[in-house]
């Protein structure tokens, strides 16, 4: 099941791909420091899915600097899902986030395949509520919010294998 994880600059999609690959002791956890992601990272890994087993997973954490941009039609080659992170307390980062959805997921017919992240670096601005891109409004797709608290890992976890029935699911027509 290859997932592609993209948005703009800085939003989180590293950290939470490595939460989500296993590699950051079971929680969503800051990094100690900023390091943008070159091109492209792919992170395999397997997750149980209730009623599906163990499902062997590709996550595919696109840079969102636009500098890669020659190499994301490549990314999203043969994608099952997208995972859109974006931070809503960065200025313009919505806007960015409905052009990052509109490339990967709106032109590529996975609609009812996307997750959207609404992903507060700081867990005290978590509680605002987020500006959702107008383009993802439109398209009528929830926004889970999620940050660096506690309570963050569990609800990512739950939406994110929730997600991936549905990538699933959709692979099977």
């Amino acid at each position: 099941l290859k997932i592609i994880v993209i948005g703009p600059s800085g939003s989180g999609k590293t950290a939470i791909a490595n939460f989500l690959a296993g590699q950051s002791n079971d929680s969503l956890e800051p990094p100690s420091s900023y390091s943008e992601t070159k091109g492209v990272r792919i992170l395999e890994c397997e997750r149980n899915l209730p009623g599906r087993g163990e499902t062997l997973l590709e996550l595919w954490d696109v840079s969102g600097n636009s500098a890669f941009e020659s190499g994301w039609p490549a990314c999203s080659q043969h994608a099952d899902g997208v995972l859109l992170v974006y931070n809503p307390d960065k200025a313009g980062n919505d806007v960015e986030a409905g052009d990052w959805f509109d490339e990967f997921v709106k032109s590529k017919g996975l609609v009812d395949q996307c997750l959207v992240l609404a992903h507060h670096p700081s867990s005290s601005t978590r509680a605002v509520a987020s500006r959702v891109p107008a383009k993802i409004k439109v398209a009528n797709l929830g926004v889970v919010e999620t940050g660096f608290d506690s309570g963050s890992a569990t609800i990512v976890a739950q939406n994110f294998d929730d997600f991936l029935a549905k990538c699933v699911a959709s692979r099977k027509r």
